[in-house]
């Protein structure tokens, strides 16, 4: 490890913070974010040290990682992701969510050059600067103004300066970091995952950040999308926007995650609001390709003083298609009728056959029935639960828009944690929506073409009829599952009384998946 970040980055303490079942994992951060560090220039890592050694010497080491988080673009996205994820150490989420929205570092002198430089002066355009500028993320500044005809007050998006050069340095060293992960697996204990394939990914979403043309371009998408949601307001924007500044409406409100809701019904209509709109929106929407934010921290996520969901900041979104969103609905339908060898064709389709690891796959599939043997709902959390298993064990391996989608759930879930609901709620919330979709869909049945799927729901008369027969397989799978479930619980407590099943050998289907 470079000797600057060797005190930093103590192992024994990212052990402290992390999950427990990921406790294994603290070598591979540390060692991956000191190559990270060691690569940066000569002059950002002095200013990463100058930040550190401005703490005070008894500074915890949670808020030690927040300073390091605040001190380079990519990381600070990083921490925004993680900010919210609650089997993190709840000192470590609290200086993570300090990045959300942190307090302006930019001069207000500096600010009023690059607008200039931009727009040409202000006052030929009719607006002029509310000075202090209100926030500051990981690469913009965020500064009021106001129409001097008295129209709508606005906000100045103002991309902070050098910041492209910076964050394209970053993100071709954050491949470099999955280039040596691959290399180094064996050796630091951690699956085989084609670590420089999945940053490449990254790299490729987090290269929108500094594109601010197409957040403008996502912006005009997202209120057409959201234009019959009179709950949800998506900020508008104004003629003087360019590929430096964006120019919208100001959104007066607070964060979901501070509201000021007394009663608990209140906070749970504003969390199925979040998962209605965020989640289920995008899931169950009629069009070809349906757009959804990428970034749904709590910074991006406003209850605005009229009491509507402002969703801000969408530089970062993705698309679901009608695969994904088949492939989703798919599963879940397999999750129902405990049938694992669709669930396997399914997933096969979606990833790529060179790379997965099929014998895997299916233990994956058969530890995630077993789930549902025990009660739990087979919806989109266990679903994502299955697509993370899957890409650490089967290497399974997924679209960059798929795989930003699991991302956001992540991060939602956190968020409506925090707002004041948790266990549940998103699938219940998806589960509402799909019922509201299936029942205005049912009368148009009757003429539907039995294979077609372009629906809201994504299922054909076809896959209902093969669901509904599927019920005596469904439940001879879920008796035998759960016979064989009881016998290896017996088995693994040291029982003398209990002959062994015959367990399928690894690599081939398990009982409950023929």
């Amino acid at each position: 490890m470079s000797s600057p970040w060797e005190s930093l980055l103590d192992e024994s303490l990212l052990q402290d913070v992390l999950p427990r079942d990921s406790a294994h994992f603290a070598r591979p951060i540390r060692d991956a974010l000191a190559m990270f560090l060691s690569g940066l220039p000569d002059e950002d890592q002095r200013g990463v040290l100058r930040a550190q050694a401005a703490l005070p010497p008894d500074a915890s080491f949670s808020r030690r990682l927040g300073e390091l988080a605040r001190s380079c673009p990519v990381l600070h996205k990083l921490g925004q992701i993680l900010a919210r994820d609650q089997r993190l150490d709840p000192e470590l989420r609290r200086q993570f969510r300090k990045l959300e929205s942190m307090a302006p570092t930019v001069p207000l002198k500096k600010i009023e050059e690059l607008l200039t430089a931009e727009l040409g002066p202000l006052e030929l355009r009719g607006v002029a600067l509310k000075p202090p500028a209100i926030a500051e993320a990981s690469v913009a500044v965020v500064i009021p103004f106001a129409h001097k005809g008295g129209d709508q007050p606005g906000v100045f998006k103002i991309l902070k300066p050098g910041i492209e050069a910076r964050l394209a340095r970053e993100l071709s060293l954050l491949e470099q970091v999955g280039e040596s992960l691959d290399d180094r697996c064996d050796d630091l204990q951690i699956p085989h995952l084609d670590y420089r394939e999945s940053f490449q990914q990254v790299r490729e979403k987090l290269a929108d950040e500094v594109q601010l043309e197409n957040e403008q371009r996502h912006l005009r998408q997202a209120r057409d999308f959201y234009a019959n949601e009179p709950d949800v307001q998506i900020p508008a924007l104004y003629d003087y926007c360019t590929a430096r500044v964006t120019a919208m409406e100001r959104v007066t409100g607070d964060k979901v995650t501070s509201h000021r809701l007394k009663q608990p019904g209140g906070r749970r209509r504003l969390a199925a609001l979040l998962a209605r709109t965020l989640i289920a929106r995008p899931v169950f929407s009629p069009a070809d390709s349906a757009l959804f934010h990428g970034d749904p921290h709590a910074g991006n996520l406003f209850l605005t003083d009229e009491g509507r969901l402002a969703i801000l900041d969408w530089s970062l979104v993705g698309r679901l298609g009608e695969t994904e969103r088949i492939a989703v609905a798919q599963l879940i339908l397999g999750g129902v009728s405990l049938d694992a060898e669709h669930i396997a064709a399914v997933l096969e389709d979606l990833g790529d056959p060179e790379r997965l690891n099929r014998a895997e796959l299916r233990f994956v599939i058969e530890r995630r029935l077993k789930q549902i043997r025990r009660g739990r709902f087979p919806g989109l959390n266990w679903l994502i639960g299955m697509l993370d298993d899957a890409t650490q064990d089967a290497r399974l391996r997924v679209g960059p828009d798929l795989m930003l989608f699991r991302k956001s759930l992540h991060s939602l879930e956190g968020v409506v944690a925090e707002v004041g609901e948790s266990d549940g709620l998103l699938d219940r919330a998806l589960l509402s929506e799909f019922l509201r979709h299936f029942a205005q869909e049912w009368p148009g049945r009757w003429f539907q073409h039995p294979l077609s799927r372009r629906c809201a729901t994504r299922l054909s008369n076809l896959d209902l009829t093969r669901t509904f027969w599927s019920g005596p397989a469904a439940t001879a799978r879920f008796w035998t599952g759960h016979t064989i479930d009881i016998l290896q619980t017996l088995q693994r407590r040291g029982s003398a009384v209990v002959p062994q099943p015959e367990i399928a050998k690894r690599g081939e289907p398990c009982p409950s998946s023929r």
